[in-house]
């Protein structure tokens, strides 16, 4: 019985951490830039991207916008990939690429730290943007202080939802 139990409680143990995954929520800044944070847009003067949760059947509300909506950090096609990879560079702003990336699957500590590292990146001088939808993007640099020295950050491209995304460099 007690082995039982113990069991029981080993195993509640190791869900605990899996369920405790904090959530990534994607905003918009007062200063409309994104925002990514693990706390509720509204509780950090925030207002959300992601779409309202559906109303009831049974509910009178009248469909009018509140605030941006996904559309605002959606690329439609690698186009608009490429001017957004290029705009976060030329404004040394992480978050700009961090709104071009389909962030499901990763936890708030793996967010935090690839947010992190494409702060060092964009700090670094663009050169190019290549690549395509199939193949993904390589955002091109050169390496401060070697002019001749160039490095390469992959982001695999993805369709989700009608949109491109990007997915952060391996």
């Amino acid at each position: 019985m007690y082995r039982a139990l113990a069991l029981l409680l080993l195993l509640l143990l190791i869900a605990v951490p899996a369920a405790a995954q904090t959530t990534i929520h994607r905003c918009i800044g007062t200063d409309g830039r994104p925002v990514f944070s693990d706390q509720q847009c509204t509780s950090i003067g925030a207002t959300s991207i992601m779409p309202p949760a559906p109303a009831a059947a049974s509910s009178t509300a009248v469909d009018t916008p509140t605030g941006p909506n996904t559309g605002l950090l959606c690329a439609k096609d690698v186009a608009g990939l490429r001017e957004g990879i290029a705009q976060a560079f030329a404004n040394r702003d992480a978050n700009r690429i961090g709104g071009l990336i389909l962030w499901s699957g990763y936890g708030s500590g793996g967010a935090i730290e690839n947010i992190r590292n494409m702060n060092e990146l964009v700090h670094q001088s663009l050169l190019a943007v290549e690549g395509n939808e199939a193949g993904g993007l390589d955002a091109v640099t050169a390496r401060p202080g070697n002019d001749a020295a160039t490095r390469r950050a992959h982001f695999s491209v993805v369709r989700d939802s009608g949109c491109l995304w990007l997915r952060p460099p391996a």
